[in-house]
């Protein structure tokens, strides 16, 4: 009989499940998911290969909990960084570092990265994770429209071209490279969705430097301590 985790079969189911997610999330990192096997799932998360089937029926299944469940993870931070905040061009700061500094540890771009390597019939299901994260930036559009801090425009149309911008960037390991390359693509952003010059100014070709000893800021804890991680 399989050792049980946590202080009841409940406990157990749930803590495996996330153990599965965080293995194969790290296996995603290395390589491509097609490459992953279920044994190689089950071998990183120190569980047995049949138990991974008792939760899940195949490796395409896994992907999408997991897709789903590292979206959740990801609106939850957001929602945290974002309280107190009333100013929606504030909270559009606060949105899109959250994207370029965390997208890597929730595979943000997966569903668009995923499509050549999963089935037909999993394709459709790959962006349905996506949605909540969507909401948060649909909320901040319109409450942006609303103020009329921007334009009206439509919004579904805003998300589709703020997150293509945002899936191309990958973010410098140097610290004050990273930070530059953050604020630059926030003052991109923000003007092309109508934000005036003035409150969007691009940061300045030279790059002040930043504490070389700082721990770079790639989990959800040290985002939402960073003091500069809502600039």
């Amino acid at each position: 009989m399989p050792k049980i985790i946590g202080d009841s079969l409940a406990d157990h189911r749930q803590m495996t499940r996330h153990r599965l997610f965080e293995a194969l999330g790290q296996l995603m990192s290395e390589g491509p998911f097609d490459s992953i096997t279920m044994s190689q799932i089950a071998a990183r998360a120190d569980v047995g290969r049949t138990a991974v089937y008792n939760h899940f029926a195949d490796k395409e299944t896994l992907l999408l909990e997991f897709m789903h469940y590292a979206s959740g993870q990801f609106t939850q931070v957001l929602r945290t960084a974002l309280e107190g905040q009333s100013d929606p061009i504030e909270q559009m700061r606060i949105y899109l570092r959250a994207h370029l500094e965390l997208k890597d540890r929730y595979h943000l771009a997966s569903g668009v990265n995923l499509r050549g390597q999963v089935s037909i019939q999993t394709t459709p299901r790959l962006r349905e994770h996506a949605g909540m994260i969507e909401d948060v930036l649909l909320n901040i559009l319109r409450s942006a429209m609303g103020a009329e801090a921007i334009p009206m425009q439509n919004p579904y149309m805003l998300i589709g071209l703020i997150h293509s911008a945002l899936a191309g960037q990958n973010l410098p390991a140097p610290p004050a490279e990273r930070e530059h390359t953050i604020r630059a693509v926030q003052a991109f952003i923000l003007r092309a969705i109508g934000v005036p010059p003035e409150k969007a100014p691009i940061p300045s070709s030279r790059i002040r430097p930043i504490d070389d000893d700082l721990p770079l800021r790639n989990d959800a804890q040290a985002f939402l301590r960073c003091p500069v991680s809502h600039g």
